[in-house]
């Protein structure tokens, strides 16, 4: 009959894959959650960018003529400019000035997947 240390060492080996693939799994979703954050971060700032420009040029271009022009949606404009209308306001109350974008960390995880998404910025 095994002693109780040798049922605890038996449950740990056992128990050791699972372990290290929970381990893993939390590390690598919470490094690509931290990643995901940044991006949209970014992706926020780059819309402010557009709206405030387009809204800049509406005096010399129309954003019916710019969907024509670039084949983007008048939608997808419009809701920029709104966007970066209010962007605008809270940048220059705020007293900070345009924002630049930081650069994403490499994640040790990355895959192609991955460098796509590095590639977005």
């Amino acid at each position: 009959m095994p002693t109780d240390d040798e049922v605890e060492h038996r449950i740990e080996d056992v128990d050791a894959p699972r372990t290290a693939r929970r381990k893993a799994t939390a590390q690598q979703v919470n490094q690509l959650a931290h990643r995901r954050a940044a991006i949209v971060a970014q992706l926020e700032d780059i819309e402010g960018q557009l709206g405030e420009l387009i809204a800049e040029a509406e005096d010399v271009i129309s954003v019916e003529e710019l969907a024509r022009f670039t084949d983007l949606k008048t939608a997808d404009l419009t809701e920029w400019v709104a966007g970066g209308k209010s962007a605008s306001r809270s940048r220059t109350s705020s007293g900070t000035g345009t924002q630049s974008a930081e650069p994403i960390p490499a994640s040790p995880v990355a895959g192609a997947r991955d460098l796509e998404a590095a590639q977005l910025t």
